[in-house]
């Protein structure tokens, strides 16, 4: 059993690891954790990752941008930019509300709570902002980890996707453990 999830681990940190792909991975994984989505987020990134062939443990580990410490400031930022975009001026928010926001989500009942639609709106714009400057960083991270590894082998890549021997690794490598 710890061999195949070893196996496992190692398809999912290899697999579309062009600086490219892992930059759009950023992205997208960004973007949508940045959405008041919840409970979503890890399906939302692991569907579209395999569907655009980007590298789902990338995807998945950027959309924890909104994680306990940075959820708070993320949800008050979308909260304001959402409002001042949809009013034209800030709304006052009071503690009442900022407390019972993610239990006054009535969308079962066929309501959308103005403020979780201010929150939508404006974490869209916040998420359009991070992620083209957290893709970025992860472009250049990971092209030049894929220069040193290729300095190191001597080996000099052949085409612009993924560098021989990363990258695409099958599935019957994992099943066969």
């Amino acid at each position: 059993m710890r061999n195949r999830l070893r196996a496992l681990w190692a398809y999912l940190k290899a697999e579309h690891t062009h600086p490219a792909r892992l930059a759009v991975a950023v992205f997208v994984g960004v973007t949508i954790g940045c959405e008041p989505i919840y409970g979503l987020h890890t399906v939302l990134c692991l569907l579209i990752a395999q569907a655009f062939k980007l590298n789902k443990a990338a995807t998945v580990g950027a959309a924890y941008i909104i994680n306990p410490i940075m959820a708070p400031p993320l949800v008050a930022a979308g909260i304001v930019v959402g409002e001042w975009v949809r009013f034209g001026t800030l709304r006052p928010l009071d503690l009442h509300q900022a407390e019972h926001f993610l239990s006054g989500l009535s969308m079962f009942a066929g309501q959308v709570p103005d403020l979780w639609l201010s929150c939508l709106v404006g974490d869209t714009l916040i998420a359009l902002v991070l992620a083209p400057i957290l893709a970025l960083v992860a472009y250049r991270v990971a092209s030049r980890a894929q220069a040193s590894d290729l300095k190191a082998s001597g080996e000099v890549a052949q085409a612009p996707g993924d560098a021989p021997g990363r990258g695409e690794v099958g599935v019957e490598h994992v099943a066969g453990e």
